[in-house]
Formats: C-alpha cells, structure tokens, sequence
C-alpha cells in the first residue's frame, strides 16, 4: 500500500473514531512546477516535515485545557526516512512534542489511542 493510500485511510478512520482530533496534512512531497515550488518555500514548506500533524485537547474547562499535538509520517513497507525526515523527528522529539513513522493506519490509529487522543465509545473495526 502506498504512502498516500496509508494516509488516506488513516485520516478517514480518524473521522470516524475520533472525530475531536483534527488532522491536518503537510502537502511535502507533492510534484510542483519549478515556479509552484519556490512559492510554497517562500510561504514556509519545509522539507522532511513530517506528513500529518494530529491536534487534540483534554478537559471541558478553557482554563485548564491540556492541547495535544503529534506528528506522523507515513511510510510504505520498504519506505525510508529521509536525511531531512529524520532531523525534524529529532528536533520535533526533543521539543516534547510526539512523533511516529507508521506503515500501517490502524497501527496508527492504536498510537493515538496510546497518547490519549479522544476515541468515541466503539471500539475500531
């Protein structure tokens, strides 16, 4: 299964099973004319980002919301990480924020869970 195909299961299983956590895609790897790139540069893309940033809160109360963010990547089976991919984990893991390479959407999705992300009362199919 392809990175994309990854992705795009995992955002919809999301949409179902934790819709209170919003995902928002990094559109890094996409094909771009030479013009197309420099402008998505100067609006502030950054190579290696990570492809999904995943947002979330605990608690009712707005004066003691705990914000979540985590970061995935997504990877096919035999995919790597890149130079660039692996110095934004790094830097992103060492600003306490979590990050994750995922092959896998319910692999994914069970990572959430694990973080305490806001899961509806059904169990994932």
């Amino acid at each position: 299964m392809s990175e994309i195909a990854i992705q795009t299961r995992f955002r919809a299983r999301v949409k179902m099973l934790c819709p209170a956590v919003s995902v928002v895609a990094i559109p890094n790897a996409g094909k771009r004319t030479r013009g197309a790139a420099a402008q998505v540069k100067r609006e502030g893309l950054s190579a290696g980002f990570p492809d999904v940033m995943c947002l979330w809160s605990h608690g009712n109360d707005p004066a003691n919301v705990e914000p979540r963010i985590a970061f995935i990547e997504f990877k096919a089976t035999k995919g790597r990480m890149s130079e660039n991919q692996s110095e934004w984990f790094e830097r992103l893991a060492r600003n306490g924020f979590d990050v994750s390479v995922q092959r896998d959407a319910n692999e994914a999705i069970a990572w959430l869970r694990a973080l305490g992300a806001p899961f509806l009362m059904m169990e994932a199919a």
